[in-house]
C-alpha cells in the first residue's frame, strides 16, 4: 500500500530559502511543494523520506537562484489491484 520509491530531478531553490535555512531543508522545502499531494506514475506522494544526495549548485545566467541535482526517496501510496481498503472519514 504505502512503497519508497527512489526519484531524482533537477531542484532550482530560491535565494530567499538559502539565507532562511541550511542546504538541505531549503531542497527538502522545494521538494515538498514539488511533489506532496500529487499523482504521479508511481502513485500519491505522501511524503519526502530522505535526501540521498546533492550534486551541482549551479547558477544560471540571468537567474539568481541555485540549481542542484538531487536523488531522494519518496513515500507514495499506490494500492495493489483488488485491495480493499477500510477507512473511516471523519468531518
Amino acid at each position: 500500500m504505502f512503497c519508497l520509491s527512489e526519484l531524482e530531478d533537477t531542484v532550482r531553490v530560491p535565494p530567499d530559502l538559502l539565507n532562511l535555512l541550511p542546504l538541505e531543508d531549503a531542497i527538502k522545502t522545494v521538494l515538498q511543494n514539488l511533489f506532496l499531494d500529487k499523482v504521479l506514475s508511481i502513485g500519491l506522494c505522501v511524503s519526502i523520506y530522505d535526501i540521498k544526495s546533492i550534486q551541482g549548485g549551479f547558477v544560471l545566467p540571468g537567474d539568481g537562484a541555485a540549481t542542484y541535482k538531487v536523488s531522494f526517496r519518496i513515500v507514495v501510496f499506490r494500492p495493489f489491484v483488488g485491495e480493499v481498503i477500510a477507512a473511516r472519514l471523519a468531518l
